[in-house]
């Protein structure tokens, strides 16, 4: 009986553990992944937010001035977009307005003799951003749209054709209901919003 000797037996051959070489290089496949990350949303950016879906509800104008406000809901069931300006036949021109608070108070004389106090001033605005999925509401005391040189006096019911351009959605005209303030009130304020006596 014959023993081999030591230098006889094959060495064990060492095979490689995978399980070692990932844990081995797992902050490298983690920095890798975050970068590939980081690339794919900052500059391809598969995620673009959805087109506007805009849509113009309980358009309304004030009767008996001239500048006058134009009221609506803006309802927007896409992404995010901007309006960029208004027209209509029925004036010279069309401000954007956004109320601005300030730190006094002011007050000032509504409809029937009330004094209201306002804390704040609407001011011209070269756009109005409409949030995605969401609204803006154009609306005594919030925002407006200003029509500057009518045409002819108004009147109640009568129908107005405002064109509004948006950033994305483009041109979308609605025809506005000339309105009382009161009216305007009833149909677009919260209840609390109204002055005492509406």
């Amino acid at each position: 009986m014959t023993t081999d000797s030591p230098a006889d037996v094959p060495a064990p051959q060492h095979k490689p553990d995978i399980y070692s070489r990932i844990m081995r290089f797992a902050p490298l496949y983690v920095i890798v992944f975050c970068i590939g990350i980081v690339v794919l949303v900052g500059f391809v950016r598969p995620f673009d937010s959805p087109a506007p879906a805009i849509t113009l509800r309980d358009p309304l104008v004030g009767v008996d001035y001239d500048p006058t406000g134009a009221y609506m809901v803006i309802h927007n069931a896409g992404g995010a977009d901007t309006l960029l300006s208004a027209s209509t036949p029925a004036a010279a021109s069309v401000q954007l307005q956004l109320f601005a608070p300030v730190d006094t108070t002011t007050s000032v004389v509504a409809s029937g003799g009330v004094v209201a106090n306002i804390g704040g001033l609407l001011t011209d605005v070269d756009q109005l951003d409409i949030p995605g999925f969401g609204d803006l509401r154009l609306q005594p005391g919030t925002a407006q749209l200003l029509l500057k040189g009518l045409v002819s006096p108004l009147t109640v019911g009568q129908q107005i054709s405002i064109t509004l351009q948006f950033k994305k959605a483009g041109a979308i005209t609605v025809d506005a209901t000339v309105a009382t303030y009161d009216d305007i009130a009833d149909r677009l304020l919260p209840p609390r919003l109204k002055l005492p006596g509406q």
